[in-house]
This record gives C-alpha cells, structure tokens and sequence, in this order.
C-alpha cells in the first residue's frame, strides 16, 4: 500500500470505530424511555440487552472466517450495510417482541464492523500493533463520549427515544459510502502457501495466552457494557438526577476510556500489555465501588471519569497482543477473542438486570467493578505472545 492509501485506511478504520461507539451505546441512553414505552420491568431490559449481546456473540465467528479469506473490506461493508437497514427499522418497532429479534440482528451487524476494525491494524502494522490498536480505539471511546450526550438532547428535544436511532443511521449510510472508495491491503498468506490454513478452534483452545486473554475479554466486555447500559438508570432512579445530568454522566465515563486510550497508546510502547491490564483491573475495582458513594453530580462525574481511566486500556491491549501475532489468522483469533468479549455482555447484562429488579441497583452497579478484579487475575499469567503451531 502507499502511504496516501494506508493513512485513508487508517482514518476509515477510525471513522468505523467512531461509528461503531455510538451505535453500541445508544441503548443505556434511551434504556429509561424504552422501559416507560414498552411498559417492562428492570428484568426484561435486561433480557432485551442480552439478546443484542447475542447477535455480537454469533457474529464474530463468522465474521472472522469471512475475514480471513475474503479480505476486512467485505464484513466491514457488509456491517454497515445492514446496520443502516435496522437502525432505521428499530425506530419503527411496535412491540417489545420485536424490539428484542431486532436489537439482536443489529448486534450481530455490528459485530462485523467491530471484528474488521480490529483486524486492520494487524494488518497494516506489525511492530507497534498495540500503540496503533489504542489509537483505533480512542475513536471508539470518542463516539461513545458523543452518543449519550447527543442522545440527551434529542431526548428532551422530542421526548421520544426512537429519532435516536433514525438519525444514527444517516451517519453510517454516509461512511457505507465512503468505505467503498478506500483501497484495503492484499490478503496475507502464510509463508509459502497460496493458500492459507484454517486455524482449528482446538488449537486456540490449547494456546493458554489466548484463553486467558478471552477470559479476561469475557469479564472485561461485562464490566464495560454492565456499566454503560446502567449507569443513567442508575442516575436517574437512585440518585435523581435530571434526564441529561445522567445522559452526560455516561459521557463522562467515555471521557475517561478516551482519554486513558491516548494514554494506553504511549505506555504500549514501553509497557507489556499484562502490565497495563493489572493495574487497569485494580484501579477499575476500587473506582466502581467509590462510586457508590457518590451524591451530587460532581462527585458522580469525578469516579466516572475515573472509571474510564482505568478501563480505557484493556480491551485494545488484549486485543493487539493476542491477534497481531499471526496477521494472516488475525480473523480467526479476532473473532474467538470477540466472542468471548461479546458472551461477557450476553450472561452480565441479564444478571445486572435480576439484580436490580430484585436486590437493588446499587448492587449491579458493583457488578462491573468486581468484574474489573477479577479480570487482572484472570489475565496475570497470561504467557508472552508466540505464533501458533496448526496441527
């Protein structure tokens, strides 16, 4: 690739994941108002959040075979595509029966756009994957930031949650259009082959770095999606917080995750990711439960920002270690790390839901924090990265 064509790549792998922030945190924005307009419990939220947490389970797998051997260019289109088609049809949704098989197709479209944007930088930079990765996903962090505080405001302009997803789908039309006109790098192939082997689930099974990197994902994506889905319930109900008081203090988390994201990118450079994911599980575990003793908006606003810092770092450090390895398998091992990632949201977001209906929301707040522990065990002996042996 020329230089002129990889920074274009670069900027649509940002621009994607920029997208990709606001389309997965429109639900916590609008989960108040869905709840008053279909009329369910805390219970039932909870299911409806799961469901999308298993379409972007369903998705990676196969978005990360068709990566592998069609090229990134093909699951990113693709993604966009149907994403424009349901975000647009999710606004016209009569029942809450539907509102679930809807809110999970859509997840499953976005899992592809978040297995190509986390493919491409694999692809296009070998040496300083990790630093490339947390700079990739400062934009999603930026889009996450803009998506609740944007939703707020149409919130209270219309007082009607559905233009959220309306206008969300003209954004996203407009980079299905320019994601046509960006030049993508050739397939990798292993050395020697025209073609390349399929990388056996067995053997990400028996590649103990790779398991323990899921795991961490597994609780990490729980954390992450527990909290930001949430915290403006949380806001509103416990600490009666106005409708874009408690919008913005999901903003302020995303603050927090972009701006530790900026961080992540320099300290990768001389930091191992094992490091960087310890002391962010440490720090995510003691700053969730501070939280809980926040009153006032201030207070709030300073551990959610807090919050951010310390969880800004594990996904794409994770990430950029265990699928820069090999770039021609980056696909496969994308996509199982991804499910794993996405099966956090899938069996958190439901228990946050029971536990909110039936203990308190304080307590499933807690959840994400604990979650932040345990992941830094999980991942602490994880071993150094090294190529995978297919047999």
């Amino acid at each position: 690739m020329t230089t002129s064509e990889r920074r274009k790549l670069i900027s649509l792998t940002c621009a994607s994941m920029t997208q990709h922030g606001i389309v997965l945190l429109l639900m916590g924005p609008v989960l108040p108002s869905v709840i008053e307009a279909f009329q369910i419990s805390e219970s039932a939220a909870g299911l409806m959040l799961g469901m999308g947490s298993l379409g972007f389970t369903l998705g990676p797998m196969a978005a990360g075979t068709i990566a592998d051997r069609a090229g990134a260019r093909w699951i990113l289109l693709s993604g966009l595509a149907a994403e424009v088609i349901l975000l647009g049809a999710f606004g016209f949704i009569p029942s809450f029966l539907l509102a679930l098989f809807t809110y999970l197709a859509l997840s499953f479209a976005a899992a592809f756009v978040e297995t190509a944007v986390n493919v491409i930088p694999a692809l296009i930079e070998r040496q300083q994957a990790g630093s490339l990765m947390n700079r990739v996903h400062l934009f999603f962090s930026i889009g996450a930031f803009i998506c609740p505080f944007l939703a707020g405001l149409i919130l209270k302009a219309t007082g009607d949650w559905r233009p959220v997803f309306w206008l969300t789908a003209l954004p996203t039309a407009l980079l299905l259009l320019l994601a046509l006109r960006v030049t993508f790098p050739p397939l990798p192939v292993g050395s020697g082959a025209l073609e390349k082997p399929v990388v056996p689930l067995a053997t990400l099974l028996r590649d103990r770095s790779i398991l323990l990197g899921a795991l961490a994902l597994f609780l990490y994506v729980g954390a992450e999606i527990g909290a930001s889905n949430w915290i403006v319930l949380y806001l509103q109900r416990e600490l009666g917080f106005a409708t874009l008081v408690a919008t913005s203090g999901l903003s302020i988390l995303w603050i927090g995750i972009m701006v530790g994201r900026y961080l992540n990118s320099l300290l990768a450079k001389r930091h191992s990711s094992r490091e960087l994911v310890l002391w962010a599980g440490i720090g995510g575990l003691a700053t969730c439960l501070a939280l809980l003793t926040a009153r006032t908006p201030a207070a709030a606003y300073t551990w959610l920002g807090m919050i951010g810092l310390c969880m800004s770092g594990v996904y794409p450090n994770i990430m950029a270690e265990l699928n820069g390895r090999d770039p021609a398998r980056a696909g496969a091992v994308t996509g199982f790390l991804t499910v794993a990632a996405a099966a956090g949201a899938m069996i958190f977001q439901p228990l946050l839901g029971v536990v909110a209906q039936w203990l308190s929301l304080p307590a499933a707040i807690a959840i994400p924090g604990v979650l932040m522990g345990l992941l830094a065990v999980a991942y602490l002996g994880a071993y150094e990265p090294r190529p995978l042996a297919l047999k």
